[in-house]
């Protein structure tokens, strides 16, 4: 499969646009998406407001470009870290470490990310953003279908739908991480966190068909 990417329909990113992109990711998770403004963005770069319409026309493109930007790093941290893994423990692992990055960097992406979530989900008005999300979602489950593909090849994992336990794996990762960024004690809990996902998603992986807790009846 080939290396995953975010579509990117906007005007080609230059070193200024990821430099104003960069400022407008740091500030998201200290204003949210609502409450962050593009004077905030020039003054955090020191620039005027026209440099920002300059680059991106509207608040709504800086913030597409934004998390496209993003979710493409992360989706190509991912695939980086699984090519250099052979055996399916170890993609699994690699994965798994790729995404728990560190504690701030983390926090940073889940407290903007959930944002971007329920502004879409309470507003759908602009369809563009849904389909980043959904984009997004759609490469991050086939990056892990492909890990449980290898895994069920290599009699180590078991799934009769690799598409459908994806779902399950995502689930899992997101759902640890919206638990570890209410504690109290975050920063430190980070490497137990992730280590807690490293071995859920091997347990459930190897759990035979039948017996996987998404297979029950209740």
């Amino acid at each position: 499969m080939g290396r995953p990417r975010i579509t990117n329909k906007e005007e080609r990113i230059t070193p200024k646009h990821v430099e104003l992109i960069r400022a407008a990711y740091e500030l998201l998770a200290e204003k949210g998406l609502h409450g962050l403004s593009l004077q905030d963005v020039a003054d955090h770069v020191d620039v005027s407001k026209g440099v920002i319409l300059y680059y991106f026309k509207t608040k709504e493109r800086l913030l597409l470009s934004t998390w496209r930007w993003v979710l493409s790093r992360v989706a190509e941290r991912i695939k980086r870290s699984l090519e250099r893994s052979a055996t399916p423990e170890e993609k699994v692992r690699a994965m798994v470490e790729a995404i728990f990055v560190n504690p701030e960097a983390n926090r940073t992406f889940y407290l903007t990310f959930l944002d971007l979530v329920g502004s879409v989900a309470r507003n759908p008005r602009d369809p563009r953003f849904a389909a980043l999300i959904e984009e997004a979602r759609r490469i991050e489950e086939e990056t892990y279908a492909e890990v449980i593909r290898h895994g069920v090849n290599q009699g180590v994992f078991f799934s009769q739908d690799p598409s459908r336990d994806a779902k399950v794996i995502r689930a899992l990762i997101d759902g640890l991480f919206i638990q570890w960024i209410q504690e109290k004690d975050w920063q430190h809990l980070h490497l137990a966190y992730k280590h807690l996902c490293q071995e859920a998603l091997l347990r459930y992986l190897r759990c035979p068909e039948g017996e996987k807790p998404s297979d029950s009846g209740g």
